[in-house]
C-alpha cells in the first residue's frame, strides 16, 4: 500500500476559521512590514528643532555671564537676569549634557539674582543698622559665591570655561 493512500484529504471547512484568515492575511502582514522598515529606515531623524535649543542655552550662559561681568549698576543686572532666566527656562537641551547645564545655569541665575537682591538691600534699607547690613552682607556674599560656582559647573557642562565672576 502506499503512502498516498494512507493520508486523508482534509476539506478546508475542516480548518479552524481562525488558521484560516491568519494563513490568508500573512503575505500581506509581511509585504507592509517590510514596506514599513524601508519607509522608516531611510528617513533622517527630524530632531533639528530640539538640536537648536543646545546652542540657545549656551549662549543664555554666556549672555548672563557677561551682564554680571559688566553691568555695575545692580538694578539693571537684576532685570536682565530676571529676563534671561525666563528665556533659559523655556529652553529645551537635546542631550544630558545640555540639559544638566541647564538646570545649573538656572540654579546659578537664581542664587545670583538672591544675591543682587541682597546686595540692594543693604544699599537701600539698611541706613545706620548695623545688624541688618551684616545680615544683609552676609546673605550677598553666601548667593553670589554659591551662584558663581553653579554657573562655572554649568560652563563645564556645556563645554565652556567660567571663570571668576566679579570677585566670585
Amino acid at each position: 500500500m502506499s503512502m498516498c493512500r494512507k493520508m486523508k484529504t482534509v476539506s478546508v471547512r475542516k480548518i479552524p476559521r481562525h488558521v484560516r484568515l491568519d494563513r490568508s492575511r500573512l503575505p500581506w502582514c509581511i509585504a507592509l512590514s517590510v514596506i514599513g522598515l524601508a519607509l522608516v529606515s531611510g528617513c533622517p531623524p527630524s530632531a533639528p528643532a530640539v538640536v537648536r535649543a543646545d546652542p540657545s542655552i549656551k549662549q543664555d550662559l554666556l549672555r548672563g555671564v557677561r551682564a554680571i561681568r559688566v553691568t555695575r549698576d545692580r538694578n539693571k543686572l537684576h532685570l536682565k537676569l530676571v529676563h534671561l532666566l525666563a528665556h533659559l527656562r523655556r529652553a529645551q537641551g537635546s542631550t544630558t549634557s545640555a540639559r544638566r547645564g541647564r538646570e545649573l545655569a538656572l540654579r546659578g541665575f537664581e542664587a545670583t539674582l538672591k544675591g543682587i537682591r541682597s546686595q540692594l538691600d543693604f544699599s537701600e534699607n539698611d541706613s545706620g543698622e548695623v545688624a541688618a547690613a551684616t545680615r544683609d552682607a552676609k546673605r550677598a556674599d553666601l548667593y553670589l559665591r554659591r551662584g558663581a560656582n553653579w554657573l562655572r559647573a554649568a560652563g563645564q557642562a556645556l563645554g565652556v570655561r567660567i571663570g571668576e565672576l566679579n570677585g566670585y
